[in-house]
């Protein structure tokens, strides 16, 4: 039976268990959740007040520790230093220069160990190194921090010929010191997608076919029908047409989209009010045209892939 203290903390993380996100907590909690209510610890801060009166009581509230909450890259803006702790820089070797890092794909912290990613950034060049704590490029003085890379694990369904199960996760060289700048994201774990809206971050491309950005950047996409992405089925990488494990992903109004540099990063919410946990509703997966009209793009679903995730960063490792 859940203790009392864990219940009161699965209500806090999500009002009631019939939200998506929270899936498992009626029940056995599974592994993501369990370490989704730790890693909120990081950000808040519980006091408690005695009333001065002939009964006191105890008044307990949360002061939250992160520097930024979201109101809220093309047709996006640049976000705030530490806005999104999760954010990861995927880094390979530059063709022209061995000596020289080149940044071509996103992806995000899961664990004091993991970065989750797309497994089409993971299936050419090796990657060298994961960066996690960047905001700005050309600031060398940010709170950055590289790590080497100890493994790559892709989705075993995963084949370069298809556009399906594009998921894969990255295994850091050494543990991970959380701070104010890096921390670690949720995984969305239940079947039901009750959003309508969520974010996109990357350094990817600010327009079509233009330069990449030097600063993290932010933008606010539609969660949009199927129906919408079938442009994609054309594609003889989609010869089963969408399926489950993937969202169609972009803009009523057309204009925002992430591009190309973005590969990999993350679709995200926040679940809470004045939280700033956020959950990892999706991977960047395959785009179209950036930002020319709704052009829609094509994420990997992550709650179709948490079973296999768990398993390789909590369970195996």
């Amino acid at each position: 039976m859940m203790s009392l203290n864990g219940l009161l903390l699965a209500l806090a993380l999500g009002a009631a268990a019939g939200q998506g996100w929270i899936a498992g907590v009626a029940g056995q909690e599974r592994i993501a959740v369990k370490k989704c209510a730790e890693y909120r610890k990081l950000t808040v801060k519980t006091s408690t007040l005695i009333t001065l009166s002939l009964r006191p009581t105890a008044i307990s509230f949360e002061d939250y520790k992160c520097p930024n909450v979201v109101d809220l890259i093309v047709g996006g803006e640049a976000a705030r230093r530490g806005e999104f702790p999760h954010q990861a820089l995927i880094g390979y070797q530059a063709e022209s220069d061995p000596r020289k890092i080149e940044f071509k794909c996103g992806g995000s912290l899961i664990s004091e160990r993991f970065v989750l990613t797309a497994a089409h950034c993971l299936s050419g060049a090796k990657p060298v190194v994961v960066r996690l704590g960047e905001n700005d490029l050309r600031d060398e003085d940010d709170d950055q921090v590289d790590f080497d890379i100890e493994a790559i694990v892709r989705h075993p369904e995963y084949t370069i010929r298809r556009a399906y199960h594009d998921v894969a996760l990255v295994k850091l060289a050494q543990n991970v010191i959380f701070t104010r700048q890096i921390r670690p994201a949720c995984l969305w774990t239940g079947h039901n997608l009750n959003i309508s809206s969520a974010i996109a971050t990357g350094f990817g491309r600010t327009e079509f076919d233009g330069s990449t950005s030097d600063v993290l950047m932010k933008v606010q996409l539609d969660v949009l029908d199927k129906s919408e992405c079938n442009g994609f089925t054309t594609n003889r990488k989609f010869k089963m047409g969408l399926i489950e494990g993937q969202l169609c992903v972009g803009s009523h109004a057309g204009g925002k989209d992430t591009c190309q540099g973005d590969s990999g990063g993350p679709l995200e919410t926040v679940t809470e009010e004045k939280g700033c946990m956020f959950h990892i509703v999706g991977i960047t997966s395959v785009g179209s045209a950036c930002g020319y009209g709704k052009s829609p793009a094509i994420y990997t679903r992550v709650s179709s892939y948490v079973d296999w995730i768990e398993k390789v960063v909590w369970e195996l490792d």
